[in-house]
């Protein structure tokens, strides 16, 4: 399927209509925590605020590149700077056609390693303990 039916059919199991703008974005909220999808050719980008960049501790960047080494503690996406809007995000790229449940299984790891980084945002002392294997396991 591609990133249209993908959609499409992940709207069609939350309830409601859901399609990409002219601009090839749109956006789901699970609980808090919003979901952006923006289509670039093959692509599909999955994108997540995490925390303003003023608001981040000098030693959480140290533990944000950690995290991003191998994919391992960010759910196989990786943490950046969107210096325009001075934000941390997770962002996720899927590439090309897949099947509906491999998408579905992708979306929900990506919302689980949103939500653990927000929490442990919120206790910045924490010491990290998820790997992908744990994050995978979280509920969402």
């Amino acid at each position: 399927m591609n990133a249209e039916m993908l959609l499409k059919e992940l709207g069609d199991k939350l309830g409601f209509e859901l399609k990409l703008s002219e601009h090839g974005t749109c956006a789901v909220l699970f609980d808090r925590d919003e979901v952006a999808f923006e289509k670039s050719g093959y692509h599909l980008f999955l994108i997540a605020d995490l925390a303003y960049a003023s608001d981040v501790r000098e030693h959480v960047l140290c533990r944000f590149l950690e995290a991003n080494h191998l994919g391992q503690e960010v759910g196989l996406g990786a943490i950046g700077l969107d210096k325009t809007r001075n934000m941390f995000v997770l962002h996720k790229i899927l590439t090309g056609d897949m099947p509906y449940d491999v998408f579905e299984d992708e979306l929900s790891m990506f919302v689980k390693a949103v939500r653990y980084w927000k929490e442990w945002l919120r206790q910045p002392d924490a010491e990290p303990r998820n790997t992908l294997q744990d994050i995978s396991s979280m509920r969402v």
